[in-house]
């Protein structure tokens, strides 16, 4: 099999795609031979040595996973030779999905959509899942539900817009003005230029009886900022690890809920969300499809910002 591996940290070009003995799974395990992969902001971190303390050298990269099933382990169930699936590989723990093979637990490995490609497949798990994640198991999100996304046109935004609008929220973002047609095609109701000093002054007022759920994908002051627009029993869940403190005592007035989230992997999410994907109501947003062999490239593009939708790797 052919891998990308890493034998030191640091800029795109310390990347190799190497050959490699391909992996047996193991009983509780599949082999799944890699279609599609796509790049996120874990690859690059993991890649410069952000989490240089917990992944060991030399390392594999790639969190989303779209392809067929070769083998299975003797005790998988609901599995089977030639089943199409997406996933995540447990993070910082089994990455390697920019590779022609993976091995994989079967508990977190799902069947893929079926109305969509390989390469929009593998857009989804990390950056829809967390969406999902968010929004249906923290934020408990139901029909009528009054939600607010900072970042809306972001990786993990433009899928919290669609998963909020399918199930019947009422749907307010945060972006720049040159996105504001963009989150509006996605299913944001209102937008509001992030920029703007009066952005907080606006909200409250706009919103008075505040928010039930809002994200934050952004970091920075966004929680501390964000607290006094929530609704009583409001749901405030941030993606972000950022280590500036915070004041949080407007949640206290509200019994405001905090959730951090770290994404977890989960077959039943990413079941649930294909459902959501093949009734139309998720599409993936992809910039443009590249090969394996221009993962360099492919890094390198994310890293001069500015995108708009995921860059999807294709495995031959």
């Amino acid at each position: 099999m052919k891998a990308v591996i890493i034998e030191q940290f640091g800029a795109s070009n310390v990347m190799k795609l190497v050959e490699q003995p391909t992996p047996t799974p193991a009983d509780d395990e599949v082999l799944v031979r890699v279609k599609a992969a796509s790049v996120n902001p874990v690859d690059i971190q993991t890649r410069r040595g952000d989490y240089q303390s917990i992944v060991a050298l030399p390392a594999r990269l790639g969190v989303d996973c779209a392809g067929i099933i070769e083998k299975v382990g003797k005790d998988v169930d609901g599995l089977h030779v030639g089943d199409e699936v997406f996933y995540v590989p447990r993070l910082l723990e089994n990455e390697g999905s920019y590779a022609t093979h993976h091995v994989e637990k079967a508990s977190i490995v799902a069947r893929k959509p079926k109305s969509i490609s390989f390469e929009q497949a593998a857009t989804l798990p990390l950056a829809a899942g967390t969406a999902w994640e968010c929004l249906m198991e923290r934020g408990r999100l139901k029909a009528g539900d009054k939600v607010l996304i900072h970042g809306g046109a972001g990786g993990v935004g433009v899928y919290a817009i669609q998963i909020a609008k399918f199930f019947g929220a009422h749907v307010v973002t945060t972006a720049g003005l040159h996105n504001k047609e963009f989150v509006a095609k996605l299913g944001a109701d209102v937008s509001y230029d992030y920029r703007q000093a009066s952005l907080y002054e606006d909200l409250r007022r706009d919103y008075a009886s505040g928010f039930d759920i809002i994200l934050d994908t952004v970091g920075q002051k966004t929680i501390e900022n964000s607290l006094s627009l929530l609704a009583a029993s409001g749901r405030l869940v941030s993606i972000v690890d950022m280590s500036e403190p915070q004041n949080l005592i407007n949640g206290w007035q509200v019994n405001a809920e905090i959730h951090f989230v770290f994404t977890t992997q989960s077959a039943k999410r990413l079941t649930e969300l294909a459902k959501v994907v093949d009734a139309g109501g998720v599409k993936p947003i992809i910039e443009r499809v590249m090969k394996l062999s221009e993962i360099v490239s492919a890094h390198d593009l994310i890293e001069t910002g500015n995108r708009k939708g995921k860059i999807a790797i294709s495995v031959d």
